[in-house]
């Protein structure tokens, strides 16, 4: 038999109770005496924040509504409750009841209409799809200010556009809600529409997450526009959902842990760089060199991913097919003081800041008088040793030679919203002269043919042409099985006719590049296609 009667039964009973003990109270001591002691008890139901918009003010936070409630202990609202809860949920609910005050309760669908039901639509701070949810960080257990991500960074602007609803009975003088006392709502809750806006496409987060989620378990995805430095969709793999942190403190996989701003081994990514220093330089892109499989350096063999080696190769085969013992040579024959000068213009000596309150890991570039090394310094070129850099170090870096040269700082902030959703822009950071339109020509050139015919075949996109760079980083790490941990990188822009976007795709403990991030790349920049943000020239 359902125990759901005996506890209607019960609290019914209470109810009844407190009304002749209030009858009591009132034949003792004289209504006028209780009368004069009657008082008020304010009840919050919602508390808000400032909401987090993306680039067209679509709301990332505050984007769903959940129904609050108030609830006093009269039989109208016992029984309607009664009808729609479990015995655990209305044992705890008769619980709270029980002290004669209100209870407040939350739904994601409405609550039966009653009398002593006062409810309301109120907005939810995050949902369930953790869209975006490393770049917008979480509220700490105070509910009221961030502790990471675009909540911490942006805190004051969104807690000036902080609301509250609540609601105030009437009570006798032992405190107990009047029923049918006047009731006095306050809702400023209106206030959280005003808050900031972000670079990021909500549209565009949601397709990079989907898509890259399928194939890489733990790694990062940044897009970002070629021309400007704004990062329009930025991922970190496994993802997490904020409404249940308590659910990964203990997850080895970490999904608390922010890939995309973290500093990882670059791999042959970094050869963008030593491809561009030496441009600069003055190094003829003729420039040829024989790879024979491995090149002594010093007591170091450093060996090529073609055990056979690659023969004589120019500067664009030798970047196309990645070859170490060819930009190993390069390196050396440029000088280390040339490698160190374009390595730190491109932001590989210093973290990234995306807004006020935020920034990402330093990336680690040894100091030029260490570049004097000839071990280091080969190791350097072809992106291996003591060089860290984060996926946003790698966009920016992309972004530079896809939109001619220039270098802008990665951006998150786009400005602040009004209560009436109209956005401030915020003051943009002037971008700076790197490299000549020329060199950035020249490797837009050779990362072209990475993609037609070199190690990113697998980057080809359906349609237009892409263009890019692989990577495979050695760690120097060992997995649970003994074996050597790589990383993997795709970098790139896409149409390479008219570099519009820059996707860079790491993923963490890959054994091939073809195989984890080159097809990623390839995905997103055809959905890109597809979902009409970028316009192939005829």
């Amino acid at each position: 038999m359902s125990k759901r009667p005996i506890i209607l039964f019960a609290a019914l009973l209470f109810l009844f109770s407190g009304i002749i003990v209030r009858l009591y109270t009132l034949t003792e001591q004289g209504y006028a005496e209780v009368a004069e002691a009657q008082s008020t008890v304010t009840v919050t139901l919602a508390n808000s924040r400032g909401t987090i918009y993306d680039r067209n003010l679509t709301a990332l936070t505050n984007a769903k509504d959940r129904y609050a409630a108030s609830v006093i202990a009269v039989p109208s609202a016992l029984a309607a409750l009664s009808s729609v809860y479990d015995d655990e949920a209305w044992a705890d609910l008769s619980g709270r009841l029980s002290s004669g005050k209100p209870a407040v309760i939350t739904s994601s669908s409405p609550l039966p209409l009653a009398e002593g039901i006062v409810q309301f639509t109120v907005p939810q701070r995050y949902d369930d799809s953790g869209l975006a949810a490393h770049v917008l960080g979480y509220v700490g257990d105070d509910g009221v200010h961030g502790v990471c991500g675009v909540e911490y960074a942006l805190d004051g602007i969104l807690d000036s556009a902080a609301g509250n609803l609540s609601v105030t009975y009437q009570t006798d003088g032992t405190g107990t809600v009047l029923p049918g006392g006047e009731i006095t709502v306050e809702n400023t809750l209106a206030r959280a529409n005003a808050g900031a806006a972000l670079t990021l496409d909500r549209a565009m987060q949601h397709m990079v997450q989907t898509l890259a989620g399928e194939s890489i378990s733990r790694g990062a995805v940044v897009v970002m526009d070629a021309q400007n430095g704004d990062i329009l969709a930025m991922a970190s793999f496994p993802g997490f959902t904020a409404t249940r942190l308590s659910d990964y403190l203990t997850d080895e996989a970490s999904p608390l842990f922010d890939r995309a701003t973290a500093a990882y081994n670059c791999g042959s990514v970094f050869k963008t760089v030593t491809a561009m220093a030496a441009i600069e330089r003055g190094v003829p892109q003729t420039q040829s060199f024989t790879c024979l499989g491995v090149l002594r350096v010093g007591e170091n063999r450093i060996k090529c991913h073609h055990v056979l080696g690659h023969g004589l190769l120019t500067l664009g085969d030798g970047f196309a097919q990645s070859c170490n013992p060819y930009f190993i040579q390069l390196a050396q024959l440029m000088g280390g003081e040339w490698l160190h000068r374009y390595a730190s213009l491109l932001g590989f000596d210093s973290p990234i800041m995306l807004m006020d309150r935020w920034q990402t890991d330093r990336a680690t570039l040894p100091s030029q008088e260490d570049f004097d090394g000839s071990v280091l310094l080969a190791n350097v070129s072809i992106g291996q040793g003591d060089l860290l850099a984060t996926p946003i170090h790698v966009a920016a870096m992309t972004a530079c030679v896809a939109n001619g040269g220039t270098y802008y700082r990665p951006n998150l902030y786009l400005g602040t919203v009004d209560q009436l959703k109209q956005l401030t822009a915020a003051v943009r950071e002037p971008g700076s002269r790197v490299c000549s339109e020329q060199t950035a020509a020249a490797l837009r050139a050779m990362m072209c043919e990475v993609v037609a015919s070199g190690t990113g075949k697998a980057a080809a996109t359906a349609v237009g042409t892409a263009a890019g760079k692989t990577g495979t980083a050695q760690t120097g790490w060992k997995t649970a099985a003994g074996d050597t941990m790589v990383h993997s990188w795709f970098t790139g822009f896409y149409p390479a006719e008219d570099p519009q976007y820059v996707v860079t795709v790491l993923a963490e403990d890959s054994e091939t590049t073809g195989e984890a991030t080159a097809p990623v790349f390839k995905r997103i920049c055809d959905n890109l296609y597809r979902m009409g943000y970028v316009k192939i020239p005829s």
